[in-house]
């Protein structure tokens, strides 16, 4: 029954920036949640693993609410506030230390290819990396950059 309301909330949304299911859900019920998904034209189907969204512990971001091209907010000061938060962090690509001067915002759905500012598509980075990714999709590049993650086929981040 759980399954039900998911989908029809999914078939129906509007407004939400992003849409989610948590991990367990979306592993048993994949195929049928996309096509849902292709059915709402407001949302551009993706998949975001995170681990921790405000109260919302190992989810999947399943869809991103498609603003068109003109999405151009700002993103310079979620990266300004997050390293004010988080003093010791490094760049998730080269694991390089990030500061003022070198971090900036990346988005891991590209506005390009439909994502959003939303801040669950949105990581921390060096600015090298963010220019030199470009267009290129997250997980490849991720898997290039950090041997960390090369044999990982789902990123939570």
């Amino acid at each position: 029954m759980k399954i039900f309301k998911a989908l029809r909330l999914i078939a129906r949304a509007k407004h939400e920036h992003f849409l989610s299911v948590d991990k367990e859900t979306y592993n048993n019920w994949k195929y049928l949640i996309r096509i849902t998904l292709l059915l709402n034209k407001n949302y551009k189907s993706c998949e975001i693993y995170r681990k921790k969204f405000k109260s919302i512990d190992n989810f999947v971001v399943i869809g991103l609410k498609y603003n068109g091209k003109n999405v151009k907010r700002r993103t310079s000061g979620y990266a300004k506030e997050f390293i004010e938060e988080h003093k010791n962090s490094t760049c998730l690509y080269c694991g390089e230390p990030l500061d003022i001067e070198n971090v900036t915002t990346d988005h891991i759905v590209p506005i390009s290819k439909g994502g959003n500012n939303s801040q669950v598509n949105l990581i921390v980075c060096c600015k090298d990396c963010n220019l030199e990714r470009g267009n290129l999709e997250f997980s490849k590049y991720l898997s290039i950059k950090n041997t960390k993650y090369r044999n990982t086929k789902k990123v939570f981040i």
